[in-house]
């Protein structure tokens, strides 16, 4: 009988338990892979899923965002025109609000009752320095007991300004026109002209003495700015300009 070697039966043992961790390792390898691609199909399904959520959820607010007026990703050219229309409304800081027109002449002025039209009471004179938006030129006739509007013209925005910016430059006289010396009786004149401005704070005045010894100039209460011709011909137009004048007869281009 041959002798039992204990070596001869641990070789197949350990090449045995050698060969169970190995398919034990691969397996596990095996088994880690799967588990791997499994996880990454679901990751991929799930970034699927929610990117098309998403996508709905976006598409829905649009809709309804659409359905309850709200705007077109091109506006068209009448929508543009309501925008710029609106520019002023409440809640725009950007664009100040242009005050409505002011109405025609009235046909009873304080210049009427006035000492001359030097005297602008307080508080209608215009502050050179405010925007205007239209102008509406007055041409009263100031004799005591025979007061009357002679004419009226109205003009736009752009010569409201230009007449305003004219005036402000001007020095307080007029050095080419003559110191009268006159019976008093012919201080105050026969006609004056008063310019009324569109303002964001209402009407305001400029009063212009043309007429008479007395005062001759544009006059807003707190300054006085000489008589010039440049000013003159932008407003004098129509029934506003006058046949003549004591002072404008010694101007030349108005």
């Amino acid at each position: 009988m041959p002798e039992y070697e204990a070596e001869d039966e641990l070789g197949p043992k350990i090449a045995d338990a050698f060969q169970t961790k190995a398919d034990t390792v691969h397996g596990l390898r095996e088994r880690g892979m799967a588990a791997e691609a499994r996880r990454r199909i679901r990751r991929r399904r799930q970034t699927l899923i929610a990117g098309a959520a998403a996508l709905v959820v976006a598409v829905s607010i649009g809709g309804v965002w659409n359905a309850v007026g709200g705007p077109s990703p091109v506006a068209t050219s009448g929508a543009a025109d309501s925008r710029a229309e609106g520019s002023g409304a409440a809640g725009s800081n950007d664009v100040p609000k242009v005050p409505d027109p002011m109405t025609t002449c009235p046909e009873r002025h304080p210049l009427l009752t006035a000492a001359g039209p030097e005297a602008v009471p307080l508080g209608i004179g215009l502050d050179l320095r405010m925007p205007v938006y239209g102008l509406e030129a007055c041409r009263y006739r100031i004799v005591p007991a025979d007061t009357m509007l002679l004419g009226s013209a109205s003009f736009n925005a752009s010569t409201a300004q230009q007449v305003v910016d004219e005036i402000k430059v001007l020095p307080e006289r007029n050095p080419s026109l003559p110191m009268m010396d006159c019976p008093t009786n012919a201080i105050r004149g026969t006609e004056a002209i008063v310019l009324r401005f569109d303002t964001a704070a209402g009407p305001k005045e400029i009063w212009v003495g043309y007429d008479g010894c007395g005062s001759a100039g544009f006059f807003t209460g707190s300054r006085t700015y000489g008589l010039y011709a440049a000013p003159l011909k932008l407003f004098m137009k129509g029934t506003v300009r006058p046949a003549g004048g004591m002072y404008l007869d010694y101007l030349t281009g108005w």
